[in-house]
């Protein structure tokens, strides 16, 4: 019994001494922070996770009891070389010694230790093997040469950068997840194993290999410099982001890396990069490298494309919508596609072999170089006003761009010294970027039913756009459609057939608006209907080339039905068969006698339009009987047929006078009224019309024909289009009128034209005059600027201060030669003139109440007859067939 007691008291003496031991703690500095903890400060937390005073009872010293009590120390800048003692805080699970001047830390037996981050330090040595809780070690920025972290079967996170650790061995710690061992010295790091590892960053060692097979969870990788040679990155299916940059990879492989989002593998030595199936790839640097050949096709994700300083001879990146930012410059690029990168900001060609670069597609292009390069054409018509730089481009000829832009294009050019580079917009007929469509078919309602499939286009008539601000105007076209091209807004579309007061349109207009420009389509037909029925027929004939002894000379004949009615009929053309012989036409002649041609033609529906190109030899200047010199005048008198239930006979007939020339532009403008109209003319149609001929030595796809037209001299609103040799689409906008012939495919030789008539303005007054020209353009070539055809406004014919005798009357019109005048007073005289204002005839003397005037040596045509009477002044038009 009494052993027992003596046993009893024995174990209980050893308790109370063991509760009283105290924590040797030999580094003051270690110690004193220790003993500075409480709830203030941030020193240490209790088992709860509260802030707390290690030193709960006051006697400067801690017992292991105490130790027992702490789970959290936080000892940083404390001048601490040691942590001896720390073996006695068993219950610690965080532990921050960092930026001290430790030189080895010995932590065994701490297995309740989850975190230890002690980076900052001078550690050679790290005692952990066995703590089976640690999860997170940070030891950045030590001088360790190696790290033992068997047993740490928990351990997720190490961070251990700037450590010249040269080998790692990790095999079996299937708990890692993060790796960070940056700008250590590692030759070897083994991985086996880690098949939880999602995070590896070894950036700035001497790694010549690493197998990172098993690795399957592995999404970021970080390996550049190092030395690595070859990679395999097959089992790693779930990588999204991977720099090896700066190695000596001379060929790399990310194929069937599905979720891969962002490579770089800068500054190696790779010839070749394989992307295959990397469908999530977003961001992709590969410059400074020796790659000859790249294929993202399948990368349509990619928003970065970094490559600059490579071997690339052609880079295909259409259907790549949402790249961001190519940067490809110092490459050898001869072709780059750009097709449908609808997003590219940001585009770095220059100093590559490119001397073809297009760039529409990309609608938000803000930034281009394209400098040092072969280049000769440059397409940027893409909607966005980009900032460009061309310096070092000798050879370039064209560009082109958005209107807004061409003043900002040309201004570069200039600057850049480049010379010989023509600037426009007509690379196409469609805005650049994003636009909206307003289009439809218009059709002549000939059975009075309703519109379908089986009515004719009502080609020609004109189309009014109104946004509210501005007016533009397009023509129907041979096919009977229309487009305008718009951007956000409210516009109001309106048909303005010629003889408006003839047909009923169907809807007379129609709104429709859009909230944005987001390439929206609206369609609207439209019908149009017959109001009556009025015949109303209309000639034109028009050179097509100069007259030059001794050649050809082609001529445009060219009849239209203004009216609502079908017609059948002939056009008749009276030449001077003296001085010219026929040879051709287009279409079939019905006869030639003498001084005529007939072309006869039937069921031609209203609004449309013929025209046959006829062809005459001009005599030379050594014909016997009829020599044709420089200087000679050649008459041409046009008459359509039937004129008799015309509701407008005078334009039934057109007189056209042409001088001869020994040599000529085939691009030309001319005024078929002449170089001279009466002042009676002012305010009526002249008639134009635009040769051109594709000079050059290779085939012309597009021409476009531009005019500005001068406000003060015309009325833009009037501009009819009548008759164009290739499939046109008009535009007038402000007071430039633009005809666009897509796919006219003009040959070498071949020559084309656009007729066209405006109003002159009704304030002309005598000494004034009249001028258009034209700039065509064939395909990206300068455009051909032609003359500047002048029409004088002629004092022939006015009369001021006269009073006008209403009473006067003149029949038959037409006539075929003999004309009766008839008054209410006495006919003093009668002056004849033709067409260009010119006396032909003068008549005096005649005292009486009516006469007879005859004209039948005149050719066919309108001329005018000026008939004075005791009371005033009459001026009538009269027809001659």
């Amino acid at each position: 019994m009494n052993t027992k007691l003596l046993s009893l008291l024995f174990f209980l003496l050893l308790s109370f001494a063991g509760k009283g031991q105290i924590v040797t703690i030999p580094d003051w500095n270690f110690k004193t922070k220790l003993l500075s903890a409480d709830s203030s400060n941030f020193t240490a937390k209790d088992l709860s996770g509260n802030y707390f005073k290690i030193d709960a009872n006051n006697d400067g010293e801690i017992q292991i009891s105490e130790a027992e009590q702490v789970s959290y120390i936080l000892v940083d800048y404390s001048g601490i070389s040691s942590l001896v003692g720390i073996s006695s805080f068993t219950n610690l699970k965080n532990l921050y010694c960092r930026n001290n001047s430790l030189v080895s830390l010995d932590l065994q037996g701490l297995n309740n230790l989850q975190y230890l981050d002690c980076k900052n330090n001078l550690l050679t040595s790290i005692a952990i093997q066995g703590l089976i809780n640690l999860q997170d070690l940070d030891c950045t920025n030590n001088q360790l040469t190696a790290l033992d972290v068997q047993g740490c079967t928990n351990l997720k996170k190490i961070y251990c950068q700037f450590n010249p650790i040269p080998t790692l061995d990790f095999s079996g710690m299937s708990s890692l997840e993060y790796l960070d061992f940056e700008y250590n010295q590692i030759t070897s790091l083994n991985l086996q194993g880690c098949t939880n590892l999602n995070d590896l960053r070894v950036k700035h060692n001497q790694l010549s290999t690493m197998n990172l097979q098993g690795l399957a969870n592995l999404v970021y990788l970080s390996c550049e410099y190092n030395q690595l040679t070859s990679l395999n990155l097959a089992g790693c299916t779930s990588l999204m982001i991977f720099d090896c940059s700066y190695n000596n990879l001379t060929s790399l492989s990310v194929q069937g890396l599905i979720g891969l989002q962002n490579l770089t593998c800068s500054f190696n030595q790779l010839t070749s990069v394989n992307l295959q199936g990397a469908v999530k790839l977003e961001y992709f640097y590969c410059d400074n490298n020796s790659i000859s050949a790249l294929d993202v096709q399948g990368n349509t994700n990619l928003y970065f494309l970094i490559c600059h300083n490579n071997l690339l001879t052609s880079l295909d990146l259409h259907g790549l919508a949402n790249l961001n930012n190519a940067v490809l410059f110092n490459n050898q690029l001869a072709t780059l596609n750009l097709l449908g990168c609808t997003n590219l900001l940001t585009l770095n060609c220059q100093s590559n072999q490119l001397t073809w670069l297009n760039a529409e597609s990309s609608i938000l292009l803000q930034n281009i170089n394209c400098s040092n390069n072969p280049l000769s054409m440059l397409f940027i018509k893409n909607g966005s006003n980009e900032n460009l730089t061309i310096d070092n481009l000798p050879g370039l000829q064209y560009v082109c761009c958005d209107p807004s832009q061409i003043g900002y294009v040309q201004n570069k050019v200039t600057m850049a010294g480049i010379v010989g580079c023509n600037v426009n917009a007509y690379c196409s007929f469609t805005p650049g970027g994003n636009y909206n469509t307003i289009t439809g078919t218009v059709r002549f309602d000939e059975d009075n039913n309703g519109c379908d499939s089986n009515d004719e286009f009502f080609e020609h008539m004109k189309l009014k756009i109104n946004d509210g601000t501005n007016v533009g105007y397009t023509f129907i076209n041979n096919l009977g459609n229309y487009n305008f091209y718009t951007q956000a807004g409210n516009f109001t579309i309106t048909g303005e057939p010629e003889n408006s007061p003839l047909f009923q349109v169907i809807p007379a207009s129609f709104s429709t608006s859009f909230a944005d420009n987001n390439n929206h389509v609206f369609t609207k037909d439209m019908c149009v209907k017959a109001i009556g029925n009025s015949n109303d027929l209309e000639v034109v004939v028009a050179p097509v080339t100069a007259a030059v002894p001794g050649f050809n000379s082609k001529y445009r004949l060219m009849w239209r039905n203004k009216g609502n009615t079908t017609i059948s009929g002939s056009v008749v053309l009276t030449f001077d068969h003296h001085k010219m012989n026929y040879v051709s036409s287009s279409l079939p002649v019905s006869s030639v006698s003498g001084d005529q041609i007939t072309i006869n033609f039937s069921n031609i529906k209203p609004f449309g339009n013929t025209a046959s190109e006829i062809i005459f030899t001009i005599n030379p200047p050594t014909h016997s009987t009829y020599p044709v010199h420089s200087g000679d005048i050649l008459n041409f008198s046009a008459m359509v047929n039937p004129v008799a239930a015309d509701i407008n006979p005078l334009d039934n007939v057109f007189n056209y006078k042409q001088t001869v020339v020994n040599s000529f532009d085939p691009n030309d403008i001319i005024c078929l009224e002449g170089n001279s109209i009466p002042v009676s003319m002012v305010g009526n149609y002249l008639h134009y019309i635009v040769n051109f001929e594709n000079t050059g030595t290779a085939p012309a796809a597009n021409v476009v024909v531009e005019m500005d037209i001068d406000p003060n001299d015309f009325d833009i609103s009037t501009l009819q289009l009548q008759n164009s040799s290739h499939q046109v689409y008009t535009k007038v906008s402000g007071n430039k009128v633009e005809f666009m012939m897509k796919n006219a495919n003009l040959g070498n030789g071949g020559h084309g034209n656009v007729l066209m008539k405006v109003m002159s303005k009704n304030n002309l007054i005598p000494g004034d005059h009249v001028e258009n020209k034209a700039n065509i353009y064939f395909d990206y070539n300068f455009p051909i600027v032609t003359n500047e055809e002048m029409t004088q406004i002629e004092n022939v014919l006015q009369v001021v201060d006269v009073k006008k005798d209403d009473s006067v009357k003149v029949y038959p019109i037409p006539t075929k030669g003999d004309v009766t005048i008839e008054a209410g007073s006495k006919i003093i005289s009668v002056e004849v003139y033709d067409g260009q204002g010119r006396i032909l005839q003068k008549h005096t003397g005649v005292d009486s109440h009516s006469t007879k005037i005859t004209i039948r040596s005149a050719g066919s045509g309108v001329y005018f007859m000026k008939i004075y009477t005791d009371k005033g002044l009459m001026l009538k038009k009269v027809i001659k067939n």
